[in-house]
């Protein structure tokens, strides 16, 4: 069949079909109004495209692994630290007694790294002691307070009627009397 035979119009059958005429005219009023022009792609997928070449060398950060590092590494090394990363080696600040189990699992910890995008090649683990615990800003007791000392503090907050604020009144009174 050639393209002439295809666009010429039937032979009418035997009269005009109504019902066909409303349905094609129904048709082209669905279709009228829409844009010829495909709309643009959403701004993220063109800015995918253009950052994905510079971002697949680039791994996950040491900030970002520092911030994520319970949720990347598990509940078997949370005690330690990524202190480091440098060339592919994360070096890691753990207690002393966790380094030898540390050492045993890196392989795994670096599955786990490599899983959540970092571009670790190795793990190197630094042994540090426990941090030093700051110094108390509560000064120490210069002398006990004496029994009466005691009665008297305890005769001058009988009128306080909550518990826990007598308490309170009392271990302060003890530390002013001390002091």
């Amino acid at each position: 069949m050639s393209l002439r035979d295809r666009f010429q119009p039937a032979p009418p059958a035997s009269g005009p079909d109504v019902r066909a005429e409303a349905r094609a005219s129904q048709s082209l009023s669905a279709k009228r109004g829409r844009g010829a022009i495909a709309p643009a792609p959403p701004a993220a997928k063109s800015i995918t495209a253009l950052i994905r070449p510079f971002a697949k060398n680039a791994g996950l950060s040491l900030r970002e692994m520092q911030r994520r590092w319970g949720e990347i590494a598990g509940e078997s090394f949370a005690r330690a630290t990524p202190e480091k990363l440098a060339a592919g080696v994360l070096t890691l600040r753990a207690p002393s007694a966790l380094a030898p189990f540390l050492q045993q699992q890196a392989p795994l910890l670096i599955d786990r790294l490599k899983t959540a995008g970092a571009k670790v090649k190795s793990v190197r683990i630094a042994q540090r002691s426990a941090p030093r615990l700051e110094p108390s800003n509560v000064a120490p007791l210069k002398r006990p307070i004496s029994p009466g000392e005691e009665a008297a503090l305890a005769q001058a907050l009988d009128h306080v009627g909550d518990p826990a604020l007598k308490s309170a009144l009392m271990r302060l009174g003890r530390a002013v009397k001390q002091g």
